[in-house]
């Protein structure tokens, strides 16, 4: 929805019409919500796999733009994500490009989730990624 949810489904079916159906559902059962870093990017490097297929997500400057793998932008682009790199290595089947893509998705947490697991507080994470510590 461009908000930060997205979502992915595979349909097989004798006519395309039935399959567009059955992926269409399959894809509202399967949504997944993203935290974004200032609503636009993410807070740090990801790396999803899957099969053959390894995708990593590098998180960029504010403004910066989504670059590399065409089918990677255009998921990160209806994720909410416009700011990020992509790369993808091995197996470029797109089937296993989409899981490992939102297989890396699945793997981010918020700034706020990893300084409540350290026990931090979130001002001290933000000026140690502002000092480059």
């Amino acid at each position: 929805n461009g908000n930060g949810a997205a979502g992915f489904g595979i349909g097989k079916a004798l006519s395309p019409n039935e399959a567009i159906v059955k992926a269409c559902k399959h894809c509202k059962r399967n949504v997944f919500y993203v935290d974004r870093y200032l609503n636009t990017g993410l807070s740090y490097d990801l790396a999803g796999k899957h099969n053959s297929c390894k995708v990593v997500l590098r998180a960029v400057r504010p403004d910066y733009g989504l670059h590399g793998h065409p089918l990677i932008c255009e998921i990160l682009k209806h994720a909410g994500i416009t700011d990020a790199t992509s790369k993808s290595h091995g197996n470029r089947n797109p089937y296993n490009v989409v899981y490992a893509t939102f297989k890396a998705l699945m793997t981010h947490e918020s700034l706020e989730e990893i300084a409540l697991k350290r026990g931090k507080k979130l001002m001290n994470l933000q000026r140690a990624r502002r000092l480059g510590i």
